[in-house]
């Protein structure tokens, strides 16, 4: 038996049943949604915080060794205080005519010669402090020969720039008695010139010669001023 027609209004319920089932559909999907949402927020609080200022990983690098300053003090060691103490009796023989700090060296504008001939390491000589010059010298006054030995205490820092000085000024230099060794000669029409120049253990010896200088002159002075060294 065929079935009869569907009402009006039995239409409208079923259309309005549907709808319900829709929106119903929707609010679970969306508390689903909402529970997802807020339960992987919760599961990292830390979130928020890794985001902020950035926390160190490792302790700052200690400073080097090599930036830490030296010191500047000049060291311990040998401090002679006359010049009779830097030679031997046979080295003062061997200077025949010649006589240690004559009294017209002392006097204003002597003319006598100084450690050296270079203007540069003049002014390190003199920025030195403290120190000793030996002049051998005609008794007399001033003549062709002669030399001339100043000993400075110098800090590390100073013997430094000895050093480069007298490499720059194309002295051969080398390690001699526990030492630095430089040495420079020539010769003209006036004879024969030259300076020899020695540091160790915070002293400079530097010395300047025309046509004077016995056979071993530094290393007697080295023997004498770091005698049982």
């Amino acid at each position: 038996m065929a079935a009869g027609p569907v009402s009006a209004s039995a239409m409208t319920r079923r259309r309005m049943w549907v709808l319900l089932g829709a929106i119903g559909s929707l609010l679970v999907i969306a508390l689903v949604v909402l529970l997802i949402v807020w339960r992987g927020g919760a599961g990292t609080p830390g979130a928020v915080e890794e985001t902020g200022r950035p926390q160190p990983h490792s302790s700052p690098a200690p400073l080097a060794l090599a930036a830490v300053p030296e010191p500047t003090s000049v060291p311990d060691g040998p401090h002679p205080s006359t010049c009779d103490e830097l030679y031997s009796p046979e080295m003062v023989a061997a200077f025949d005519n010649l006589v240690l700090n004559p009294a017209w060296v002392a006097e204003e504008k002597s003319g006598a010669n100084r450690g050296s001939d270079d203007q540069e390491l003049i002014a390190l000589i003199d920025a030195a402090g403290e120190r000793l010059t030996c002049v051998w010298a005609n008794e007399n006054g001033g003549s062709g020969l002669g030399l001339t030995t100043e000993l400075m205490w110098v800090t590390s820092e100073q013997s430094a720039a000895v050093l480069s000085r007298l490499s720059a000024a194309g002295m051969n230099c080398y390690e001699e008695l526990g030492g630095m060794r430089c040495i420079i000669e020539g010769a003209d029409d006036g004879g024969v010139s030259g300076e020899s120049h020695f540091l160790r253990d915070g002293i400079w010896l530097a010395t300047h010669y025309i046509n004077a200088g016995p056979d071993g002159y530094t290393h007697d002075m080295i023997a004498n001023v770091w005698a049982g060294a």
